[in-house]
């Protein structure tokens, strides 16, 4: 039996180097080194990928399988279930802040505000800041 025809019949790396009675470590140092076997090793891959997604594209078009349709919905075109819109990369800030002041505290602080000279490298505390992603 040869490499591609092995590839083909969904036998791994491993696997085939069992076959020829050696590691896989050995069988992968071939592949690296002869662009022959790698070829024959990768149209053996292709040939039994063409021959599953040809399973299922009948499963789903021919025979109405929703599930087959679903996966190759998910796996070739990237769809996902329920609504994602365009919440994938958003990132959302809350800011939880403190209750209201009295008034004479508010005006203290203002004043201690304003009296500091502008300094735009001062870091402010995160205190009641919660990030989070994609929601």
């Amino acid at each position: 039996m040869t490499i591609r025809a092995m590839a083909a019949d969904g036998f791994s790396i491993v696997g085939i180097a069992a076959k020829f009675k050696t590691s896989k470590d050995t069988f992968g140092r071939w592949l690296d080194e002869s662009d022959e076997l790698r070829e024959a090793f990768e149209q053996g891959r292709e040939k039994e990928r063409h021959a599953l997604h040809n399973m299922l594209y009948k499963q789903a078009m021919e025979k109405g399988n929703s599930t087959a349709a679903m996966f190759l919905l998910k796996a070739r075109h990237g769809y996902r279930e329920g609504d994602q819109g365009d919440t994938g990369n958003k990132v959302s800030i809350t800011f939880q802040l403190p209750g209201a002041l009295p008034m004479q505290e508010f005006i203290n602080l203002s004043k201690v505000v304003k009296d500091e000279p502008a300094n735009p490298d001062k870091r402010i505390p995160a205190q009641g800041i919660v990030v989070t992603r994609g929601g």
